[in-house]
């Protein structure tokens, strides 16, 4: 088991977090656990901008990564 940094991205105006929904789009859910993780603060970045436009916030931890 693996740990290693991740970036989740939030929504300032609802508070929910941003997660990939099983058709391959974003979704959204107001469970941290539930978020999806990123493995870059631009790829966090660059997915918030897409989705929720300037209203985010990144936050950066430690987390179990995949594992392949």
């Amino acid at each position: 088991m693996a740990i290693g940094p991740v970036w989740v991205v939030q929504d300032t105006d609802t508070g929910l977090f941003l997660y990939p929904s099983p058709d391959g789009d974003v979704g959204y859910t107001k469970f941290l656990s539930d978020a999806g993780r990123f493995d870059s603060a631009e790829s966090a970045i660059e997915t918030a901008k897409f989705h929720l436009g300037a209203q985010f916030h990144v936050a950066h931890f430690y987390d179990t990564l995949p594992s392949y």
